[in-house]
């Protein structure tokens, strides 16, 4: 009886492509004429049992119909080293051997790393008696299905999965894996986050410095329990979420296959260790908030705008983590007769205009106090006076400093007595100076005085 009319009407749909990946008739069955059963690949040769009524029945077959032999692509006992009867000790001795032999930190040889997850992935599914009776029953296959159909039977990274087995006295294979997942579990140190503070200063504080005082609120660390967060004397356990590695893997099933993610476990924050009984002073945060007198050297030279920062004065980080900083934000009062401008100081001064013609000595108002100014016959209105070294001190290099500058202003008056413009006149006359200066003196030894309006 020839087999190949009957393979004409399979139906594709009879295929599970989950289980089956091709199949391939064998040249022994398109030639035979007088067999009633052939061979078809599956990836592997599986055994076929032609039944009669497909022929004049074109249906899909069902699942009796076939007696499919599944099979993998390793096999986890021989990867291990271990028969199928073989105990879980067995599998752990096996495991532990194989693991270190293989580990990538250790065993440089071109392979190692694949052959090193095999081995993970063998002691994964033969270690856990579900998985471990579905691949004996099933096969591979049956393990994959159990996870969704992912293309590796593990689901754990080999790396944790290492870790997990070994713990921490591993100190040369701790790290990160190939893949960049954490290997090691490590104490989570955090710093401490900063604090700003707003501070007024006067005029002359900017300018010359001085130490402020005051009150500021911020987090310490607990003295009682140094930071730990737990009751003095009391044990840590292992977080029941991660096994205490402190990350956790997630597995989705997408229309492109599994995708799994590795994150920080939420249940402990990535310490891997849960706190038994808390600190009654801090409630197992660690740290406590307390009200502290700060004093701040402000520097000479500092200007509105100008930050200070106080290093480890900020809160103290959780889990007795480093302190963060505090940030001093300065402002400065101004004041109405003097303006800044760098390491220069400016002001304005008013003369009349008797006194910008014959000159005078004024007296002004500078950082340092009173000071005279001054200023020469023939001055012009806009010119500048300066007072050298009477400015601001350059940050960080106090004997420098700066000058004051004044910016002088003429006053001009609208209405002069008649005498006072004579003798103007008589200055401005082409007369000579002499006879001109002899009239106005004159003019005022009979005015006795000189009047302005």
């Amino acid at each position: 009886m020839s087999i190949s009319p009957s393979l004409h009407f399979i139906p594709e749909q009879s295929l599970a492509p989950s289980s089956l990946s091709f199949i391939c008739c064998r040249k022994s069955c398109l030639s035979s004429t007088n067999s009633s059963s052939s061979s078809i690949s599956f990836g592997t040769t599986s055994q076929f049992n032609y039944n009669p009524r497909i022929r004049n029945k074109p249906k899909p077959y069902s699942s009796s119909l076939f007696t499919v032999r599944a099979s993998s692509s390793s096999d986890y006992y021989s990867t291990l080293g271990v028969p199928k009867s073989a105990t879980v000790k067995d599998i752990k001795a096996a495991y532990r051997k194989l693991a270190r032999q293989y580990h990538p930190d250790v065993n440089k040889q071109p392979g190692a790393t694949e052959k090193f997850k095999e081995i993970s992935a063998a002691y994964e599914v033969l270690s856990d008696d579900k998985k471990r009776a579905l691949y004996d029953q099933y096969g591979e296959a049956g393990v994959k299905s159990s996870v969704g159909g992912s293309s590796g039977a593990y689901t754990t990274n080999p790396f944790d999965l290492f870790e997990t087995f070994f713990g921490g006295s591993m100190g040369g294979f701790s790290g990160m894996d190939q893949a960049g997942f954490r290997t090691s579990r490590r104490p989570t140190v955090i710093k401490g986050e900063d604090i700003r503070y707003d501070m007024k200063l006067e005029f002359s504080e900017a300018i010359f410095g001085a130490e402020k005082e005051f009150e500021l609120s911020h987090m310490e660390t607990c003295e009682v329990c140094t930071g730990t967060g737990a009751k003095m004397g009391s044990k840590k356990r292992i977080c029941s979420t991660c096994g205490g590695r402190g990350q956790v893997m997630r597995t989705e099933q997408t229309p492109f296959g599994m995708f799994s993610q590795v994150s920080v476990c939420p249940n402990c924050g990535g310490d891997g260790e849960m706190i038994s009984e808390y600190c009654r002073r801090c409630a197992g945060e660690g740290r406590v908030r307390i009200k502290k007198d700060i004093k701040v050297k402000v520097p000479p030279g500092v200007s509105k705008g100008s930050i200070l920062r106080v290093a480890g004065e900020g809160d103290a980080g959780p889990k007795g983590g480093p302190a963060g900083d505090l940030f001093v934000y300065l402002d400065v009062v101004d004041i109405p007769e003097i303006q800044r401008d760098g390491i220069n100081l400016c002001s304005t001064v008013s003369i009349s205009y008797i006194d910008a013609i014959l000159g005078t000595v004024l007296k002004v108002k500078t950082v340092d106090g009173i000071t005279e100014l001054q200023i020469p016959p023939g001055i012009q209105p806009g010119d500048v006076v300066v007072l050298a070294k009477k400015g601001v001190p350059k940050l960080n290099k106090p004997a420098l400093r700066g000058d004051h500058l004044f910016t002088i202003k003429v006053t001009i008056p609208k209405r002069i007595r008649c005498y006072v413009a004579y003798v103007i006149s008589i200055n401005s006359s082409c007369i000579e100076w002499p006879y001109a200066m002899q009239a106005s003196l004159l003019i005022l030894d009979s005015c006795h005085t000189l009047c302005i309006c």
